[in-house]
């Protein structure tokens, strides 16, 4: 006997609609009239593009979204598709870059450039909506309704600007290369920084923007990148706010750089490259084989990925 839900979901009305081009919408060629198929028929908007978006405009058009956002505004986010090319010949040289991702700075590239830290805005953020949770007065309600999702907003901006200034760094064919941290929330022990810390979102920022310039993503395993010597590889170190000491090779250096040098030093051990500044890229084909040898796999997604 099969039983009978006792009460039918029940959907939004505000809640977001696809739209399938050419099938459901269309835009004019000048890209100022949006028609839509609605339960009346056709019918037809005036949109504004910025101009910032302009460049975007001669890619392939795919399957966009209708949103109202909670003031009652309406937007369409057009979705945009381009084919890049990500595979480098065995004749190409590349510059191998690696990225680590931490709480108190943002980003440290292995080529020595710090991306700031928003730890102290992040205290005083939570100290402000603290205090206007504790009063509980009409005005703090209205307050905390009108800076809500505010440093949500904040945050993508930030991410945005790094990760646009690392890709700059990088130009076609080069390889940029993170840590796997998927279950890094999982593993590592309870810090309420951690479980704070947006590097999904950043990560995300970063594969996009360097796909779309020809520059691959790769993905390596993150355990004791930031324990071990990046000169002699030694794990007999020490950290402190900050500062990394090797006790074997007496190597200091800031602890993140140290992070970041090992994650791109991981890469070229794994596919059998040199530690030099610029590196010989094998091509395609050959990384697939050698890490098919090495217990390794190469992502669908045009992406080498390492996570042993």
């Amino acid at each position: 006997m099969v039983k009978r839900a006792r009460s039918k979901p029940e959907v939004s009305p505000e809640l977001a609609i696809r739209y399938n081009f050419p099938r459901c919408a269309s835009v004019s060629k000048d890209w100022t009239c949006l028609s839509l198929s609605t339960l009346k028929g056709r019918v037809r908007f005036q949109v504004v593009i910025p101009e910032v978006f302009e460049p975007y405009l001669a890619w392939k058009l795919g399957e966009s979204t209708l949103i109202k956002d909670y003031k009652g505004r309406f937007f369409f986010c057009f979705t945009f598709s381009k084919e890049t090319t990500l595979q480098p010949t065995a004749t190409n040289h590349c510059k191998i870059l690696g990225v680590d991702l931490g709480v108190n700075t943002l980003a440290v590239t292995s080529d020595a450039e710090f991306f700031g830290s928003v730890k102290q805005q992040r205290i005083r953020w939570e100290r402000l909506v603290a205090e206007l949770q504790s009063k509980g007065t009409r005005a703090a309600k209205r307050k905390l309704q009108r800076v809500s999702g505010a440093w949500k907003r904040f945050m993508t901006w930030v991410n945005h600007n790094i990760s646009k200034r690392i890709v700059e760094k990088l130009s076609e064919g080069d390889v940029l290369v993170m840590e796997e941290l998927t279950y890094i929330r999982k593993t590592a022990k309870y810090n309420r920084w951690v479980h704070k810390w947006a590097f999904r979102e950043l990560q995300r920022f970063l594969e996009y923007k360097a796909t779309l310039k020809g520059v691959r993503v790769v993905y390596v395993r993150p355990h004791y990148t930031s324990k071990e010597c990046n000169r002699c590889h030694s794990r007999n170190t020490s950290r402190h706010r900050g500062f990394f000491v090797c006790r074997t090779c007496c190597h200091t250096l800031n602890s993140d750089l140290n992070g970041a040098r090992n994650i791109a030093r991981r890469y070229m051990r794994i596919t059998g490259l040199g530690c030099g500044k610029h590196a010989h890229v094998l091509a395609c084909d050959e990384v697939e084989t050698l890490l098919h040898r090495r217990g390794l796999k190469l992502s669908t997604a045009k992406s080498l990925t390492a996570l042993t």
